[in-house]
C-alpha cells in the first residue's frame, strides 16, 4: 500500500514536471515563430523604425507570456542584394520554472533571427 502511495506521488511530480517545462517551451517556441515572421516582414518597404520593432516584439512576448526587458532586445539590418533590407532581431531572456514543489530551476532562451 505505501509503495504504491509513493509511486503515484512520484509520478504526480513527474507529471508535474512535465506541463510545467512543457508550457514554458511552447511558449518560448511561439514567441520565436511570431519574432521570426514579423522580421521577415518588417524587411518590406517601407522601413520600420527600430523602436516600432522593438515595441512590436515587447507585445510578441506579452502575449505569449514571455518575461523579456527591452534592453534585452536587439534589432539590426542589412541590406540583402536584390532582396530590399534583411532586419535581424536578437533577443535573451530567462525563465524561472517550478520543477517540484519548492524547487525552481533556471532556463535561459536566446534567439537570433536568421
Amino acid at each position: 500500500m505505501i509503495k504504491r502511495i509513493v509511486s503515484l506521488l512520484v509520478f504526480l511530480l513527474i507529471v508535474n514536471a512535465a506541463y510545467h517545462l512543457g508550457v514554458t517551451f511552447f511558449h518560448d517556441q511561439q514567441f520565436k515563430d511570431s519574432v521570426r515572421e514579423y522580421a521577415i516582414l518588417c524587411g518590406q518597404p517601407p522601413p520600420k523604425p527600430e523602436e516600432t520593432i522593438r515595441a512590436k516584439v515587447m507585445d510578441l512576448a506579452q502575449e505569449n507570456q514571455i518575461p523579456l526587458d527591452p534592453d534585452y532586445v536587439e534589432v539590426s539590418r542589412r541590406n540583402a542584394q536584390g532582396l530590399g533590407e534583411k532586419v535581424t532581431i536578437k533577443f535573451a531572456y530567462a525563465v524561472m520554472v517550478p520543477i517540484v514543489p519548492g524547487y525552481e530551476r533556471r532556463f535561459d532562451f536566446n534567439y537570433v533571427t536568421p
